[in-house]
């Protein structure tokens, strides 16, 4: 977020020039929050399934958003909106206010894809009915894709995908690994369909994607590269130069399986400066994922 006196001087040489682009930097952050829930999820046998977020983790989770101050925040592993509601008005208390968001109700029901803004969302269009054929079945992508267009400037906006593709944990009804595939072949497909009705698009993809850098899943999404609907992999490191996203708590292990994508559009407004993988000494009080932070310089268009 731009400080007071940066918003001040900003809004004055707009008064001043009101004929030229007047700009600012937009700090988009995504983080996987590690099951925020604030009760736990029972099945129907009394089965505790996944345990409430403990008070101290939740205030892990704010002083990490309070310190890299998102104006657009993409999440994974948000419970209920009554949950999304609860980190929100942490935040507001906090310093952080983002007012606008939106929650993706797909078809797993613990948890979900959702976004805080402090922009306006001109469009909400989540795709939450997504479904491919797997083992003679048909199946439902787990967590839908969120997708939604961000006012951040006058005339600009900014196209936004987030995803959360399967787990790599093995489960009996079906190959994990096929499913996170197909799953990818929808998100790709969609990504598609939006650079090629219109390739100028600005358009960020945020993610979970359980896969590493040179997996079919993250090569299939990018797609072609060069092509007119590629999309670029942000390499972001932390001030330390360690690229890893996330702790696999079982076997100890870390692994890059969070990314940003951007278009080709898009691409010039990233800011090399303040993009990053943002490291927290204590960050594993708060997910066993770490932020992923980009910086955009954004610019309203100049009137003719």
């Amino acid at each position: 977020m731009l400080a007071p006196r940066a918003i001040l001087a900003a809004a004055l040489a707009c008064l001043l020039f009101p004929h030229s682009a007047c700009a600012e930097n937009i700090v988009f952050a995504a983080w996987n929050v590690r099951n925020y829930m604030l009760r736990p999820v029972i099945s129907d046998e009394g089965r505790t399934l996944t345990p409430a977020k403990k008070p101290e983790s939740i205030e892990a989770v704010v002083a990490t958003l309070r310190k890299i101050e998102p104006d657009i925040l993409g999440l994974s592993e948000m419970g209920s909106r009554r949950d999304l509601k609860d980190l929100q008005k942490r935040l507001r208390a906090a310093g952080v206010d983002l007012p606008h968001a939106t929650w993706v109700d797909g078809a797993d029901k613990e948890r979900h894809l959702a976004l805080l803004s402090r922009f306006h969302l001109a469009k909400v269009d989540h795709q939450t009915r997504s479904a491919f054929l797997l083992g003679g079945q048909k199946r439902p992508v787990q967590r839908g894709f969120l997708d939604c267009v961000i006012e951040v400037s006058p005339g600009v906006s900014l196209r936004i995908l987030g995803a959360h593709l399967k787990s790599r944990r093995v489960v009996p009804e079906f190959d994990q690994a096929e499913f996170r595939r197909s799953e990818s072949l929808l998100l790709r497909k969609h990504v598609e369909g939006i650079l090629a009705a219109d390739p100028r698009t600005p358009l960020l993809l945020f993610g979970d994607f359980n896969d590493t850098k040179n997996s079919a899943v993250v090569k299939g999404i990018l797609g072609r590269p060069r092509s007119k609907t590629a999309l670029t992999l942000l390499p972001l490191f932390d001030r330390q130069g360690d690229q890893w996203t996330y702790r696999w708590e079982e076997s100890d292990e870390y692994s890059r399986v969070d990314f940003i994508m951007v278009s080709e559009a898009l691409r010039p407004m990233i800011q090399r400066r303040g993009t990053r993988i943002h490291r927290e000494p204590r960050w594993f009080e708060a997910s066993d994922h770490r932020p992923l932070v980009v910086t955009l310089r954004v610019a309203a268009k100049s009137k003719p």
